[in-house]
């Protein structure tokens, strides 16, 4: 079996490829291991550090120079930059939602129209969002709106 990496810029999206004659039990388990693999940060609350799944933050926002993560109850803070939690999130399910925030679309319950083209954004656990108004038309089209 051939292995080959290509590395790419930042500006594509990163895909991985399988060529084969036949699709056997070994292909099949490397396709569910990629499938299975979670994305997982690392949380720091009350002098504990925890796991945090991907699928598990609601958003992620910066309050006077700290990143934290928001989770449905529980609030962790991170060592990773906004920006750099922009890159690990790319290709997911989360976009800005403004210059502090970055906001995972699977937790919105809905969202309505707000003051000055904003938009607000509720959650499944109940907090509102402000989507500021540049970054409306994202939402829009990844909704499909």
């Amino acid at each position: 079996m051939k292995i080959s990496i290509e590395q790419i810029d930042r500006e594509f999206d990163e895909e991985i490829i399988i060529k084969c004659h036949e699709v056997n039990d070994n292909i099949l388990k490397i396709l569910h291991k990629l499938k299975s693999e979670k994305s997982v940060l690392l949380g720091y609350r009350e002098d504990n550090i925890h796991r945090i799944n991907l699928i598990d933050v609601y958003y992620f926002e910066t309050v006077d120079n700290k990143v934290f993560i928001y989770c449905k109850d529980k609030v962790f803070e991170v060592k990773e930059k906004l920006y750099e939690l922009e890159e690990i999130c790319q290709g997911k399910k989360f976009f800005r939602a403004s210059k502090s925030t970055i906001l995972n679309l699977t937790k919105i319950s809905y969202i309505r129209p707000s003051l000055s083209g904003r938009f607000e954004a509720r959650l499944d656990n109940g907090e509102k969002i402000t989507v500021s108004r540049q970054y409306v038309p994202i939402l829009k089209k990844m909704l499909g709106l």
